[in-house]
């Protein structure tokens, strides 16, 4: 009778969920932005699903538990347990993340996965992020961005020269061979930026998060492409030593998290845009592709910029030569297929 009463004792506790682990997760992110936002709700109630409550992680939006340039170093030490971030953002201590946060004229949202997920991308983004002691992994695609806000027209490249535009990371590096002056600001002060003349133009994201801002009260021409971003990650990391003490299954619950996300975000933006387009329209807002110069002259300055960091990191030389290499094999199956 004992006996019996020992199994039963012990099948009641191994059918028993575990108790859940709470996870802090920083956004560099407002909860109130598209994509951005409901990506990281959508995220974290994956997870929870996945794992049936064991991994329970709690989304905080930018700035409420760290400034979002330095969530990074606040989870590697152990201060916050996750970030949901910008990998770009990292580029002033290791230069070549900010490949992994946009590659300008580099590759579309599905090219840029593709090279992550299986073309030694994501192994190089991992080493890159090391010393930081967390692991890193793409959590939300971002389909192209515009190229920008001017408040004025942009018809040569010269026409660039001394303005003031808030861009950072690789794009801003760019211009700034064209004469530009590259800024860093907070989104919340771009548009009284542009309204008091602090700036000249800035960029921020696709049309649908744009609109949001209210720049097409101060700017008046909103350019295309977005060369400087034609697609980008949002970045999961968590803390090294809270990832390795996750079970196996854990950790590929995260994984597959992240997978939803990136497809969920890439269609939910693809099928957004037009209506936020038209209200730039309908506000008086030029809606334009940059003069083919000017894209070119952008073109012959990332080029140089490529060069440039390369001889000066050679960890960047190794992503972006793993990138091109991809970039060759992949453009060749997708030209044979063109129609």
């Amino acid at each position: 009778m004992k006996k019996a009463i020992v199994a039963a004792t012990l099948a009641a506790l191994a059918a028993t969920p575990a108790a859940a682990e709470s996870y802090t997760l920083q956004s560099a992110f407002g909860k109130n932005l598209p994509i951005l936002g409901p990506g990281a709700e959508r995220f974290v109630e994956t997870v929870r699903v996945l794992t049936d409550g064991e991994v329970d992680f709690t989304h905080y939006g930018a700035g409420e538990l760290s400034p979002e340039f330095e969530i990074l170093g606040n989870v590697g030490a152990g201060a916050i347990d996750a970030g949901w971030s910008y990998a770009a953002y990292a580029s002033g201590e290791a230069p070549a993340a900010a490949l992994f946060g946009s590659i300008p004229f580099g590759p579309d949202a599905i090219k840029y996965l593709s090279w992550v997920l299986e073309g030694g991308g994501l192994e190089l983004w991992r080493e890159i992020y090391e010393p930081f002691n967390v692991v890193p992994m793409p959590c939300g695609v971002i389909i192209s961005e515009a190229g920008g806000w001017y408040t004025k027209a942009i018809e040569t490249p010269e026409d660039l020269q001394g303005l003031n535009i808030r861009i950072g990371g690789l794009g801003g590096a760019i211009l700034s061979k064209l004469g530009a002056n590259a800024m860093s600001l907070p989104a919340g002060e771009i548009a009284t930026s542009l309204e008091t003349g602090r700036l000249d133009a800035t960029e921020l994201s696709f049309p649908m998060i744009d609109a949001l801002l209210g720049f097409e009260r101060v700017a008046t021409h909103y350019y295309f492409p977005g060369w400087h971003q034609p697609s980008g990650f949002i970045d999961f990391y968590m803390n090294k030593d809270r990832w390795e003490a996750l079970t196996d299954g854990q950790r590929r619950a995260i994984e597959t998290a992240c997978a939803d996300v990136n497809q969920w975000a890439i269609a939910t933006a693809v099928a957004s845009q037009e209506a936020s387009l038209q209200k730039f329209r309908d506000a008086g807002v030029e809606v334009k592709r940059f003069p083919e110069p000017v894209i070119e002259a952008l073109r012959q300055a990332a080029d140089e910029v490529y060069a440039e960091e390369s001889a000066k990191d050679p960890m960047f030389a190794r992503v972006i030569e793993s990138y091109r290499a991809f970039s060759e094999a992949y453009d060749e199956y997708r030209e044979l297929n063109e129609l």
